[in-house]
């Protein structure tokens, strides 16, 4: 219900994967590399971590207004968008980027038959924002 209601009001939803390694416990070589896979407790953590984090802040704004500093993304400009849109045009998408809620509905439709553009689209998408 959290993660709905976030992606509702046009949170993005840039997973990236994840890689782990099997490492050998007696020479720490490693053995082995794969994908961590997110399963629902890892998001519901998430979720609760993020809801923390939003609540801590409105409460330092509230009793601390003069002193209190809070992250706030910038918009996304249509510069900072170009590789994902050059390569989203050469693919024959379309991408809404007039908001975030509009770039995370357009990514949300982009899901394909290839899990590998899929992810490609979504790695182009998160190198696109700043730090």
């Amino acid at each position: 219900i959290m993660r709905q209601r976030r992606i509702e009001i046009g949170a993005l939803t840039l997973t990236s994967v994840e890689v782990k390694f099997q490492i050998d416990t007696e020479t720490d070589d490693p053995l082995d590399i794969g994908m961590y896979q997110i399963r629902e407790a890892d998001q519901m953590v998430e979720e609760f971590i993020l809801a923390a984090n939003v609540s801590i802040a409105k409460q330092i704004l509230k009793h601390f207004p003069p002193c209190s500093l809070l992250r706030h993304h910038p918009t996304l400009t249509r510069e900072m968008l170009e590789p994902l849109l050059r390569t989203a045009t050469a693919v024959g998408l379309n991408l809404d980027v007039s908001s975030s809620k509009a770039l995370a509905d357009s990514l949300d439709q982009v899901v394909g038959d290839d899990p590998y553009f899929n992810k490609l689209i979504q790695i182009l998408a998160t190198r696109c924002m700043t730090q």
